[in-house]
């Protein structure tokens, strides 16, 4: 095979190369400089006409629970054209949908639906907020929405590229509260519920979570603190061993909580779940994204429910959601979901998170 020669600068030295890396190497930066092309095409393209929000969400001081459970659910962002097409990812649509439908089912037993970021895939697509308005509609007409921002719910392909910090539109238009890198509360019955901006100015927001735990403390029987992008993950393709500034500026404070605290993220579609010095880490990132494989072999977690293979072979973990309730001894957390197909949405695992 025909060879090149160029340089490596890690060693100062040259250094041969075949056809087929150079190749290799030339569509991966070809298929990143599309995306990002395609992502800013579809800030002017995608985007439409004006169209009004089917609702708007307001943050309660105090949710009424009444021995109602919350529901928790993550990234239900549709799978782009460009993810399907060039990382030969699954489109879950009609997956969504039943997932959606289920969680219908239980909606006279929910106080409140916690949604974990990514909202949308696109957040200046008009079609995409369209999409959201019509699995969470019917929702926001009976309880309270209440989401955490994600990646994908801010309006630049890089998030460290959003001048001023803006949000998207159609997330301000739903939820007027929200703003970039500030975190907000409320409370349901007797638990504590605080919600961070995992994107954006996490070591100031890390001030405010001591604060806000230290006053909980006597008030509240426990705390659940809802973020993006969870602290640790075994995920094989969407950065294994979890994010560094949550593990920086978060999971101390949590280590530190004198109170019972559950940290609660999504982003890595799927489902994980992690006890590390006696916090409960829990992802539930099932809510229609595209799943990434796990590791084969002993789960590294304490999930206690089924894993899925996908046709390629691969370990994915089931979409699903979370149902969440103050009980007199603990905090009990129902994992629903399925891994498609066929399959039923039933109950996957249980947590018992005592108080």
């Amino acid at each position: 095979m025909r060879q090149f020669y160029t340089r490596d600068s890690a060693h100062d030295g040259v250094r041969a190369r075949t056809c087929s890396e150079l190749f290799t190497r030339l569509y991966y930066r070809a298929a990143v400089a599309m995306r990002l092309l395609l992502t800013i095409a579809s800030s002017w393209l995608i985007a439409g006409c004006a169209q009004a929000p089917a609702f708007r969400a307001s943050l309660p001081s105090e949710i009424d629970q009444r021995d109602k459970a919350i529901a928790i659910i993550g990234d239900l962002q549709q799978t782009s054209g460009f993810v399907r097409a060039v990382r030969r990812r699954e489109d879950n649509a009609q997956a969504q949908q039943r997932l959606i439908s289920d969680l219908q089912r239980h909606a006279d037993q929910l106080a409140a639906l916690v949604i974990v970021g990514d909202l949308v895939y696109t957040a200046r697509s008009k079609r995409d907020w369209a999409h959201f308005d019509s699995l969470i509609a019917p929702f926001a007409e009976r309880m309270p929405i209440l989401p955490a921002i994600g990646n994908h719910d801010y309006p630049c392909f890089l998030v460290q590229l959003c001048r001023n910090g803006r949000l998207a539109h159609g997330m301000a238009e739903r939820f007027p509260w929200i703003s970039p890198g500030q975190p907000f509360s409320t409370s349901a019955g007797r638990i504590r519920l605080l919600f961070l901006d995992s994107e954006s100015q996490l070591e100031t927001q890390s001030a405010w979570l001591r604060r806000q735990l230290e006053d909980a403390a006597g008030q509240f029987r426990a705390a659940l603190v809802f973020y993006h992008r969870p602290a640790f993950s075994n995920s094989i393709d969407r950065g294994a061993d979890g994010n560094e500034a949550v593990q920086r500026y978060v999971v101390p404070i949590l280590n530190e909580s004198p109170l019972p605290t559950i940290a609660i993220s999504g982003h890595i579609h799927g489902f994980e779940h992690f006890i590390r010095d006696g916090v409960h880490h829990i992802t539930t990132a099932g809510g229609g994204g595209p799943r990434g494989p796990m590791p084969t072999g002993p789960r590294a977690d304490a999930y206690r429910g089924p894993d899925c293979i996908s046709e390629a072979g691969e370990v994915l973990r089931p979409f699903n959601y979370l149902l969440l309730r103050e009980t007199a001894q603990a905090v009990h957390i129902e994992v629903r979901g399925f891994c498609g197909g066929d399959s039923d949405v039933r109950l996957l695992d249980a947590i018992e998170v005592e108080l």
